[in-house]
């Protein structure tokens, strides 16, 4: 290999290292991209491809439709209705499926992050360990993203791939050409089928029981008696125990 090669994987092998370590994800990304491209190993048109891609522009888009719908209150509401009045676990579980639906047709990242903090909130008020429903929570977005073509954005990102192959080398455009909304669900509809099924069935008997940080702390908590004497001419003679409260 010529030191081209070297470089690029050194670039690559520090982003990787610095995703890792929760750095700055943009601009360890744009970093590698200016680096790559005063190497010379990349010519500003390639440095500037990605920003012109119609997947990612798609991406960007999904991302403005469903941050809106947040915004307004509509996910919120949509995610209540969902687990509407569940009070045990396996209702739960079974309301969750409604989520494969949702991230056919919306990006299913934000739709985890909308569900995240609900869910908490009912295994917090049930006393039930949050891993038994986050775990499934995420896969059946995952499951209904790859159903259609803009489910999630690694579908968007190659459809855009393989229509610039298509025109790159016309000897391709029979082969890759441009995905239809549908066209996954062939394959992305039953294996949804089959791998939800398997959620309700048999994974849920696999889940893991943990406790998270808070539900650590509410069952480590104690209760104290404590007994306080007023001295005259304290500011708090006189008052009653609810003005210690604010």
């Amino acid at each position: 290999m010529g030191w081209e090669a070297w470089f690029a994987l050194g670039v690559v092998a520090l982003i990787f290292v610095g995703l890792a370590m929760n750095r700055a994800s943009d601009a360890l990304l744009m970093g590698g991209v200016v680096a790559m491209g005063v190497a010379g190993i990349l010519t500003p048109a390639e440095m500037f491809a990605g920003f012109s891609n119609t997947g990612m522009l798609t991406v960007g888009a999904l991302f403005v439709v469903t941050a809106g719908l947040r915004e307004t209150g509509v996910l919120q509401t949509l995610g209540r209705w969902v687990l509407g009045r569940a009070r045990d676990e396996r209702s739960v579980l079974r309301r969750l499926v409604s989520v494969t639906a949702m991230s056919a047709f919306l990006n299913n990242t934000p739709i985890v992050a909308m569900f995240i903090p609900i869910v908490e909130d009912w295994c917090r008020k049930h006393h039930v360990s949050s891993s038994r429903l986050l775990i499934p929570l995420s896969y059946f977005s995952i499951l209904g993203g790859t159903c259609t073509l803009i489910g999630t954005s690694t579908n968007l990102v190659v459809n855009g791939l393989m229509i610039d192959a298509a025109k790159s080398d016309p000897n391709l455009a029979e082969t890759l050409y441009e995905m239809g909304l549908f066209e996954l669900s062939r394959m992305g509809l039953p294996y949804a089928v089959i791998g939800t099924a398997y959620l309700l069935l048999v994974g849920r008997w696999l889940l893991p029981q943990r406790k998270g940080f808070r539900e650590q702390m509410d069952a480590a908590s104690r209760e104290y008696l404590a007994n306080m004497r007023i001295e005259p001419g304290c500011r708090l003679a006189g008052k009653n125990v609810d003005c210690l409260l604010y």
